[in-house]
């Protein structure tokens, strides 16, 4: 029995798809790539020869044999766009954030359930190396009563040329790399009791929020996440801190060095970091305290799409992100900008 294929379409070639989105479709079979739409024709045409340049999205909307719309345009476009491809009859994957604001991300949630679509959100950060191997190692831990994760860069200089610097909806790295981290977190453990957030703009010339500390309350567990934009030396990425045992990591995945470095995803050794950040994990026993070096998992952000043509061929598949869950981290990113202005902790 031959494999089904699944026509996709590609909405905008910036960073996020020209390496997150394009290499990953074109390494999972079934999948074909077969329209962008993008004013890059040049570099386009560059990497995929063979694929439809087009500048005007009502012909991917209107073509019958696209099955799967990919919607990398920006955070202000998320809503307006992903709403058209679902109304025209197109599963659809959303870059995060889903959306900017919860009204707009249940709107969206029903229609795709209406029309029996699949929508989905590019949470892809659940397939980093640190948190695959926390999720290995938790049990280990006993009892978590702190929760760490950090999403740390160092950019002092503001390019305000980058709309992702500029933009009024869904700007700032909260909606960007605080979208991940509650993600993760949500993954986890589920919605919390209670949030309190403190956001801040402070590299010079920045027009959004650069920085963010954000404290989730569960009963006695507590979470903690923040970014910021100026740290040159970064915190842990990821750490947990249990009755039994802690696990502490630093460095970032390199999947997202490797994939802007041309590295395709099926290329021997993708997604294996240097053991030099390999995490730091100490148990209890009965001499004391156990401390040895876990090797990570391999990041595996093909595994999304890998999921996703499952969930589209066979409905008995979940989706690897599904909506609703993604509609939980616009819900909580709303709730920490209320505690900012507020400066006080929100009850759920």
């Amino acid at each position: 029995m031959s494999q089904k294929v699944i026509n996709v379409g590609l909405l905008g070639f910036g960073l996020s798809a020209s390496v997150f989105h394009a290499p990953l479709i074109k390494s999972v079979a079934g999948f074909n790539l077969t329209h962008i739409l993008s004013k890059q024709k040049d570099k386009i045409i560059a990497l995929y020869p063979n694929i439809e340049i087009v500048t005007d999205i009502e012909l991917l909307l209107a073509n019958p044999e696209i099955d799967l719309l990919i919607n990398t345009l920006p955070n202000e476009l998320h809503y307006s766009v992903t709403k058209r491809c679902l109304e025209a009859g197109k599963h659809v994957v959303v870059e995060k954030p889903f959306v900017v604001n919860t009204a707009h991300a249940s709107e969206l949630v029903k229609l795709a359930a209406d029309k029996n679509l699949c929508l989905s959100v590019y949470h892809n950060r659940r397939w980093d190396n640190g948190y695959l191997t926390l999720q290995q190692e938790l049990d280990k831990l006993g009892t978590v009563h702190l929760y760490e994760a950090y999403f740390d860069r160092y950019r002092p200089e503001v390019n305000l040329q980058k709309w992702r610097e500029t933009t009024t909806q869904g700007g700032g790295i909260l909606y960007d790399l605080g979208s991940h981290l509650l993600d993760q977190v949500l993954n986890l453990f589920g919605m919390p009791e209670a949030v309190f957030a403190d956001l801040e703009t402070q590299r010079t010339n920045a027009q959004l929020t650069d920085y963010f500390h954000i404290v989730l309350y569960y009963q006695k567990m507590r979470v903690v996440l923040g970014s910021s934009s100026i740290m040159a030396q970064a915190r842990p990425v990821i750490a947990a801190y249990g009755d039994k045992g802690s696990y502490v990591k630093y460095g970032l995945d390199p999947q997202e060095d490797m994939l802007r470095s041309g590295m395709l995803p099926l290329e021997r050794g993708f997604g294996i970091e240097n053991p030099i950040n390999s995490a730091q994990l100490n148990t209890k026993n009965e001499s004391g305290v156990n401390e040895q070096s876990i090797i990570s998992q391999a990041g595996n952000y093909l595994n999304f799409y890998q999921q996703l043509y499952s969930a589209l061929v066979d409905c008995s598949h979940e989706l690897p992100v599904s909506a609703s869950s993604a509609a939980d981290v616009i819900r909580l990113i709303e709730l920490c900008i209320q505690s900012n202005d507020l400066g006080q902790k929100i009850y759920l």
